[in-house]
Formats: structure tokens, C-alpha cells, sequence
């Protein structure tokens, strides 16, 4: 019998959780693409799209996309493929050699949603992508059957205020997550759940939680979605108070909430990933100040869980290759990989509350340190917050004189607000080099 598909119990023995070499330094890897156990890509909150060759052993960076935050990463093949961002004026770029050279798609439909959150490549000649997480912000879905050369859309409003993650299972048949608030002006605290199922490729949705919105709590949205087969299926649903997956066994006709009631409390979920039927993990931010970062683990389905934070942090998306043999990856506050191979970096246990490293603790106005080296071409600072929103850009310089200095951030937003206490997350780029980093700022 194949290693790779032996029981539950034999994989729990042989397979391990260890750190790639991919960039540990950004807040944040939201998305992580594989062709094949090898070849893969991810899209980090340093604004890059890094490739690996090996596994996750050595990345390499392929482009920087200043002042936009990525979200999303799916390929056709081993040279086409997508990244979906936060910002209107560039929210989706591709690569048609690779990854090599990155553009700007140019002609999305008016029914786009303002921000790509999920991507599901069918083939290579059908995609899909939607949007988006703000709930102030239109919903949609959009769809390409030429490799992305054209697309159509759907004004996704009438069915769900937030949307984030798709998957198709072939060219008609798939799913888009999100939630509702049936409200004027929502904000994440009024949706619940949905989870909107087509059949005839995006032209009508169905949501298969409606009629049940009284089982769900306010404030709780679907984020990512899984599917093993097709009578499995998961989906992570966010609720900064509360963990709770989704779970089908018929193939997405009906869903059962069950809670993660591992030890720890972990809540404010986002990634979701299950190996088979019974074995699985889900992470993300932990808990409602976006500090704990916690990761729980299933045996039985989700019917009770443990505490898993050695598998990885704050994660968003878990990826698995079978053939010719088993391999799984996730990203988070870097990148994971599941195998059996050595490890490739020295084992770093993982606390089960965040240690100060991971954080700039500060009040406001935040000081930010920038270093321009000689000849840098620029300096850019930005700032967004912890959903991801472009709230400020304190800097934007050219030709900067080199040496260390500090910018002050107010707390400001560019939409005339100002900062509370809270997470965000601030970038500081010079020229194609960034750093990104997770600001707690104390009230």
C-alpha cells in the first residue's frame, strides 16, 4: 500500500508539519498556489509573488506590487496564471510565461466586485474569481472561458454582502462563500453565513443555508471552502468570538455547523484544510484582537478538537498534492509544508500565545524606521488594516536621501477617519525590495 493513502493513524505517525524557507519576515503569506509538489507560488503582505522549484527549499521573487496588497494565487498551467488583489485600480494581475513577468488584466466587466478574494481555475481555458470582504463594497463574480483573454460578470448584491472564496468542481457546477446582513449601511457585525451553490456556470445561485439563518450567529461569514471528493466538503467561517467550520457529506445539499472546542478557545478562523474525512486543521488570527495566531487539529471530523499551533500560524489556506505521493502546504505567517522528508530548517516550536516578536507594540502616532540605502529610487510606506483595507500612505518619496529616519503615522485614514486601537499591518518598500509588519496599537 502507497504511504500516501495509508489510515489516518499511519499518517499521524510518518507525516509532519515543518517551516519552507519561504520569506518569514511578512506579516502575512494570504495565498499559496501548487502545480505539483515542487512547483509552487505564493503571495505575501510584502506585496510579492514568490515561486519555488523544490519544494519550498529555496523561493525566489518574481514581482512587487507596491502599494497593493495580494490576496489570491491560481494557475492553469505551469506558465498562465492569476493574482487577485485588494485594490480597485490593480485587482488582478497575470502571467502568461510563468511568472516572469506580471500585468495588469485590463478589461474586467463593470460587474467585477472592487476586490479579488478568491480564485478557482477549472482548466485553462475556465476561471472564475470574487469579492469582495468589505461589506461596504459590492459583491461579485466573475468568469473567463478563454484563458482569461475575456471576461463576464454577475453583481453578486442580491445574494451576499461579503464574498470571499470560490471553487469550481468542472466548467457549471460551484460554490462561492461569504455572508448576508439584510440591514441598510452592514458592517461585519450583522451578516451570517452563505454558502451559494450553481450549477449552470454563475448565471443563478442558490444558497443552500437559506431558511436557516437562525442557526447561525451575527457576525460570522464564510471564508475559505474545501471539497474532497464530491460528497465532502469544509468551509471555515469567521467569527472573531467564535470557531465553527462547515462540514457536508452529500455533496453540498445540506451543511452542519460544528464548533472548534479545542482547549485554547480558537476563534476569528480562516484557513481550512482536511487530509480525509476525519483528519483535518484550521487556524487564523485565534482570537478578537488578532493576536493569537492559533492553529486547532481534528481526528474524527470535527467533532472534538485539539490544540495544533506546532503545524503553523495565523494561516489562510492549505493546499494538498496526492500524486504520485502525498504532500501538503499552508501558508500563514510563512509557509508549511506536510511530508515526510527531513526538515528543512531547525524545529521552531510554536507558543501558544504570541510572543512580542511578533508585533510592534505601539501607541499613536506610530513611529515607523526606514533605512533608504544609497541610490534607492524610492520609498513608499502604506498602511492597511487588519481586513486588509488601504487606510494610509505616510510616505510616497522619490530619490530619498539615504540613512535611517523614522515616519510618523497619525492615525489618519485616507477616508478622513482615524485609527483605534487594533492590528494593522504597515509595508515599507524601496524600489522592489519591502517589509511588511504587524502593528498592535495600544489605546
Amino acid at each position: 500500500m502507497n504511504r500516501a493513502h495509508g489510515t489516518t493513524r499511519e499518517l499521524a505517525l510518518e507525516f509532519r508539519w515543518q517551516r519552507t524557507n519561504a520569506p518569514p519576515a511578512s506579516s502575512r503569506t494570504d495565498d499559496i498556489w501548487f502545480l505539483d509538489a515542487n512547483r509552487g507560488w505564493a503571495v505575501n503582505s510584502n506585496g510579492h509573488i514568490l515561486h519555488t522549484r523544490d519544494g519550498g527549499v529555496t523561493w525566489v521573487r518574481q514581482f512587487s506590487a507596491t502599494g497593493t496588497y495580494l490576496r489570491c494565487v491560481g494557475f492553469a498551467d505551469e506558465q498562465r496564471g492569476w493574482v487577485g488583489t485588494l485594490a480597485a485600480p490593480r485587482r488582478l494581475f497575470r502571467t502568461l510565461d510563468g511568472g516572469a513577468t506580471w500585468g495588469l488584466v485590463p478589461n474586467l466587466p463593470r460587474e467585477a466586485p472592487p476586490a479579488i478574494c478568491g480564485l478557482s481555475v477549472v482548466n485553462e481555458r475556465v476561471l472564475y474569481a470574487s469579492g469582495t470582504n468589505f461589506p461596504n463594497r459590492p459583491t461579485g463574480v466573475i468568469k473567463s472561458t478563454d484563458g482569461g483573454e475575456t471576461w463576464i460578470g454577475w453583481d453578486m448584491r442580491e445574494h451576499a454582502t461579503l464574498l470571499v472564496d470560490i471553487f469550481f468542481q468542472d466548467e457549471e457546477h460551484g460554490w462561492v462563500v461569504g455572508g448576508k446582513a439584510d440591514v441598510p449601511n452592514p458592517t461585519r457585525d450583522d451578516v451570517k453565513p452563505v454558502v451559494l451553490f450553481t450549477e449552470d456556470g454563475g448565471q443563478t445561485w442558490q444558497n443552500r443555508l437559506a431558511g436557516r439563518e437562525a442557526e447561525f450567529p451575527k457576525g460570522e461569514w464564510g471564508w475559505k471552502i474545501q471539497f474532497l471528493n464530491e460528497r465532502i466538503g469544509f468551509v471555515s467561517l469567521e467569527n472573531l468570538v467564535d470557531g465553527a467550520i462547515l462540514k457536508t457529506d452529500d455533496g453540498g445539499r445540506t451543511w452542519t455547523r460544528k464548533p472548534v472546542n479545542d482547549p485554547q478557545g480558537n476563534a476569528n478562523l480562516e484557513g481550512i484544510g482536511f487530509l480525509d474525512e476525519n483528519l483535518g486543521w484550521t487556524g487564523g488570527w485565534g482570537d478578537k484582537e488578532f493576536l493569537g495566531g492559533f492553529t486547532s487539529e481534528t481526528h474524527d471530523g470535527g467533532q472534538t478538537w485539539s490544540d495544533a499551533n506546532h503545524v503553523g500560524k495565523r494561516l489562510n489556506r492549505f493546499r494538498f498534492i496526492r500524486e504520485p505521493a502525498l504532500v501538503g502546504y499552508a501558508s500563514g505567517d510563512t509557509v508549511y509544508k506536510y511530508s515526510t522528508a527531513p526538515a528543512a530548517l531547525a524545529p521552531q516550536p510554536l507558543a501558544a500565545t504570541p510572543s512580542d516578536a511578533d508585533y510592534v507594540r505601539t501607541r499613536l502616532p506610530v513611529r515607523i524606521p526606514i533605512d533608504p540605502s544609497p541610490g534607492a529610487p524610492s520609498v513608499r510606506v502604506d498602511v492597511w488594516d487588519r481586513f486588509g483595507e488601504h487606510l494610509a500612505t505616510p510616505l510616497d518619496e522619490a530619490a530619498p536621501q539615504p540613512g535611517p529616519r523614522e515616519i510618523m503615522w497619525s492615525g489618519e485614514t485616507e477616508s478622513g477617519g482615524r485609527a483605534v486601537g487594533g492590528i494593522y499591518i504597515y509595508r515599507v518598500t524601496m524600489g522592489d525590495w519591502a517589509e511588511s509588519r504587524t502593528l498592535l496599537v495600544e489605546e
